[in-house]
């Protein structure tokens, strides 16, 4: 009887093992893929073209296009501008700030004159994507629980120590992860895009910080993950077009507001990636 009970314990025993073991294994394989893994490479153009902004992985780089030559950022924090994988990066409209943010739950407001940091948020998680308003007086961020978040900017001097601002929900897309953020030419609307294949049109609220309680429109065309919006500006249409990409076979869809209302709801364009390449 008691080498039965000494045979349980030895079979218990080793059973515990092998699961410590396996936990560890598993616990080294996640490791292992979160250091394998690479986030996709974003690039965005200064307004007039003067400089253009690359971020891979952690790396972020500027270069002077007018200069020919790269540009030192400036970060009082010390070390590397971001520790994580950076996930957006956008110039203001004039172009006077530079925004970036990614998994570190950093969010970086840049002056492009000097290239130095001028304000620092820390997001409760990690960021997905970035936006500024119009008029420089608000960055946006949208976090991977699918809350978009806004912080104010006014008062904020470049020569001054950089600020720690704190921010708020402006709006919500409710646990759907954002995978881009732009705000229409005219400022009025913030668009923002899902990986539950919706795009959402808001009205910018002339006070952000009170929240974004008005939501314009969807568009809803694609049937998989939106990845990326852009507004493209022309003589003939000022108020510009929403363009949009996402997972499935559309490679571009055109919105455009329809005449005498505001409603984003007409798809002008949509191209297929079986047009080009046969698939």
């Amino acid at each position: 009887m008691e080498g039965a009970q000494m045979e349980d314990f030895r079979i218990e025993d080793c059973e515990n093992d092998n699961n410590t073991h396996e936990d560890s294994q598993m616990e080294e394989s996640e490791q292992n893929n979160k250091h394998m893994e690479v986030a996709p490479a974003v690039i965005s153009v200064h307004p007039t073209r003067n400089s253009v902004a690359v971020a891979v992985g952690s790396d972020l780089r500027v270069f002077n296009l007018l200069e020919d030559c790269a540009v030192i950022l400036v970060d009082e924090a010390g070390g590397a501008s971001h520790n994580d994988s950076i996930r957006g990066i956008k110039y203001g409209a004039n172009g006077k700030l530079f925004v970036s943010a990614g998994d570190d739950k950093l969010v970086k407001v840049w002056s492009t004159e000097s290239w130095r940091c001028i304000a620092t948020v820390c997001s409760e998680k990690r960021v997905s994507a970035v936006a500024i308003s119009n008029d420089g007086l608000h960055v946006c961020f949208a976090d991977k629980f699918g809350v978009v978040w806004v912080v104010d900017l006014p008062g904020v001097d470049e020569t001054q120590a950089p600020l720690n601002k704190k921010a708020v929900p402006l709006l919500a897309h409710y646990c759907s992860i954002i995978t881009s953020l732009e705000f229409s030419p005219d400022g009025h609307f913030i668009v923002s895009a899902d990986r539950d294949f919706k795009i959402r049109v808001t009205v910018f609220p002339k006070k952000p910080l009170d929240g974004a309680h008005e939501v314009q429109s969807f568009c809803l065309g694609h049937t998989e993950f939106v990845s990326c919006l852009a507004f493209i500006c022309t003589p003939d249409s000022p108020q510009g077009s929403l363009v949009s990409g996402g997972g499935d076979s559309t490679l571009v869809q055109r919105w455009s507001r329809s005449l005498g209302r505001i409603s984003f709801l007409q798809a002008l364009v949509v191209v297929y990636l079986e047009d080009y390449y046969g698939w």
